[in-house]
């Protein structure tokens, strides 16, 4: 490191032992700690502490625990802490830790079950081993140790990120999160059918955790206005998932609990009076260290639980106080209509002109959900073949809201009753012409009241 003293010249220290601990003169700090067994070591790792001028300590530990992840792959676990030594030090969140970046490059990376760990994207080809490879990150089941990033795409080999963006985005989720971006929009046609409709699509970027599958979906709206907010967007999302995941590697402290009692138990008879006591003093140290961690969690707990006014107004929650959505992004495409509905109203009803600079705010900030978008062209290829387009019509809408109550000579569908304000929707099974399944189609959408959301 550029600015490191505790390896300097300058600075005493004997660094070939089991439990190493050096300090420089400016109070950086650097602790290394062995932990032997019968058969070789079981675990190595080491705490770096960096104060600043400002009243900051920049930690990092990296603990490295051999034969800990699957198939006897070694586990490297590290962790990054900002820590205030003087009141009113502001706290940063410090960046992935480089050596992250140096272990992917050479190498070193890992298995994690279906997926390398790498800093670059997964580009994903139409063929059964991408739709399998597809499902299981839908579904949860492609990796145990880092979430996933997966990139629907908007047609062939486009996304609503550019190819150089998402490279970048796998770069700096390197070690942090897998980002797999499938090649075209026929594509997450198929792995609806695999998934039960799970899976995101047009253009929506999934965040999918580990044994749960897709978590939180992504996509140009209200609230991320362009690509780069967006790419923003996931990367903090990404990062704050895997720090909440559990952690199945060793911290410092860990390790240092593990070491301590080894020693205890293997050295029992060989210890002085004086030597036994330093050692419950340092068992003691490292417990008081343990509190101190769980202590600055709770601190920091509120801040992600508790949401601000601007946190209050997501789409999220926003969605969860309104119902379910038909598609993602129908609440907005909805609230965007009324503004428009408003605003060709305004002279009429006397609206201010306070309100009708807001709601013109809206109109033209808030793109049409790019889902509104796959819903119209769903449709149109549903109500082509008049042989299949009761069935193809009977799984679209199934995933869309509705289920069948009959199936007479026509089909009639309903809206579960979570989805208030849609009528029911009745399907014949033999359209008599073109004419008619296009009038067909045209009455669903009016039915769902879609057909003026994109205007």
């Amino acid at each position: 490191m550029k600015h490191q003293t505790v390896l300097s010249s300058g600075s005493t220290a004997e660094l070939d032992g089991a439990n190493v601990h050096i300090r420089s003169e400016s109070g950086e700090e650097l602790r290394m700690r062995e932990l032997q067994s019968a058969d070789g070591w079981m675990a190595i790792g080491a705490r770096h502490d960096l104060p600043d001028d400002v009243g900051r300590v920049w930690r990092t530990e990296c603990v490295l625990r051999r034969g800990a992840a699957d198939g006897g792959q070694d586990l490297v676990r590290l962790r990054t802490q900002c820590i205030a030594t003087t009141a009113g030090a502001k706290l940063e969140t410090p960046r992935k830790p480089y050596l992250i970046k140096a272990l992917i490059k050479n190498g070193w990376g890992g298995k994690d079950r279906q997926l390398e760990v790498a800093d670059r994207p997964i580009w994903l080809a139409h063929n059964d081993e991408g739709l399998s490879r597809a499902s299981a990150v839908t579904l949860g089941e492609a990796s145990k140790w880092l979430p996933t990033v997966y990139v629907s795409a908007t047609g062939k080999s486009t996304w609503l990120l550019g190819q150089r963006e998402i490279e970048k985005l796998a770069y700096d989720l390197g070690g942090i999160a897998h980002v797999i971006v499938e090649p075209d929009r026929a594509f997450s046609f198929s792995l609806r059918t695999q998934t039960e409709a799970k899976n995101a699509y047009g253009g929506t970027i999934a965040l999918s955790a580990p044994g749960q599958g897709i978590v939180r979906r992504y996509y140009v709206g209200w609230q991320i206005q362009d690509d780069i907010e967006l790419a923003a967007t996931i990367r903090e999302a990404a990062s704050t998932l895997r720090s909440q995941m559990p952690s199945f590697g060793w911290d410092w402290t860990e390790l240092q609990e593990q070491a301590l009692r080894a020693q205890r138990v293997s050295e029992k008879t060989r210890l002085t009076a004086a030597e036994s006591e330093q050692l419950y003093l340092d068992e003691i140290e490292n417990l008081q260290d343990r509190i101190r961690q769980l202590e600055q969690q709770l601190v920091a707990l509120p801040s992600d639980s508790v949401g601000t006014d601007e946190g209050e107004f997501s789409a999220d929650n926003l969605v969860r106080r309104i119902g379910p959505e038909i598609y993602s992004g129908e609440v907005s495409d909805r609230l965007r209509l009324a503004a428009k509905t408003t605003l060709s109203v305004a002279e009429q009803i006397g609206l201010d002109t306070r309100s009708r600079a807001i709601l013109q705010r809206v109109v033209d900030r808030l793109p049409v959900s790019p889902a509104l978008s796959e819903l119209f062209q769903d449709l149109a290829r549903a109500t082509k073949d008049p042989k299949r387009v009761a069935s193809e019509l009977r799984s679209l809408l199934a995933r869309h809201g509705y289920s069948e109550k009959s199936d007479n000579k026509h089909i009639r569908l309903e809206a579960d009753k979570q989805f208030d304000g849609l009528d029911t929707i009745t399907v014949p099974k033999t359209p008599s012409d073109h004419r008619g399944l296009t009038n067909l189609r045209k009455q669903i959408e009016r039915t769902l009241g879609i057909a003026k959301l994109d205007d």
